[in-house]
């Protein structure tokens, strides 16, 4: 049934391949898989290749998942927005990716406080990582495939802003955290805390029209 549902979440319910419906499709691999697994499987005993093909099915649904509810948050942001008058990118810098942001916040302190520093910071390298490489691209994708046209980006001000301090904040890190023998001090942390609030009131004012910054 996860084909199907994948197919109702991408909202690829109207699409056709050879002039057949993707839901049937769809449907069709769902009872092939489901017939191969009944066939190799044993009372009791999983067949040997169950862990690594479902666990990359269940991997896959996740994601279309995760997509799926960030397009309806998206959705939702862009109706208070509308409701309360205020700017969408002014909710994106603030609700929206504060949201997006406390539950890694939470487990990497969470480990680094149990004593796993190095498994705290790597998480927070490879977070943002996953988001922009696998999220971005997997988004990307299927926009490309559902509309059949390239994917248009606008190189606005608030993404100038935010990849200009994206980009100072990974120089600081390379060159500070080396000159500290890779022991970050207390310091440093006041002084990324006040990176990113000299970043949310540039980006703000940005937005909010006190000065532009023009992108293309």
């Amino acid at each position: 049934i996860c084909p199907v549902i994948a197919c109702l979440l991408l909202d690829l319910t109207t699409s056709t391949v050879y002039s057949v419906p993707a839901p049937v499709i769809a449907g069709c691999c769902g009872l092939m898989l489901m017939a191969v697994m009944l066939l190799t499987s044993a009372q009791g005993e999983a067949p040997f290749y169950f862990k690594a093909v479902y666990t990359l099915l269940g991997f896959l649904m996740s994601i279309i998942w995760i997509y799926t509810i960030a397009n309806e948050i998206v959705s939702l942001l862009s109706a208070f927005g509308h409701m309360f008058l205020i700017n969408g990118a002014v909710l994106g810098l603030t609700v929206l990716s504060w949201a997006n942001s406390v539950g890694d916040l939470v487990s990497d302190v969470a480990m680094a406080k149990q004593g796993y520093p190095q498994m705290a910071v790597s998480a927070c390298i490879g977070g943002p990582c996953l988001n922009m490489l696998l999220g971005i691209g997997l988004a990307s994708t299927i926009s490309i495939l559902k509309h059949k046209r390239p994917l248009e980006l606008k190189l606005s001000g608030s993404l100038v802003i935010s990849s200009a301090f994206l980009m100072f904040t990974i120089c600081s890190h390379i060159v500070a955290v080396p000159l500290m023998n890779f022991r970050v001090r207390k310091w440093y942390g006041f002084y990324v805390f006040a990176l990113y609030g000299c970043f949310l009131v540039v980006a703000l004012l940005n937005v909010t029209g006190v000065f532009t910054i023009n992108g293309s």
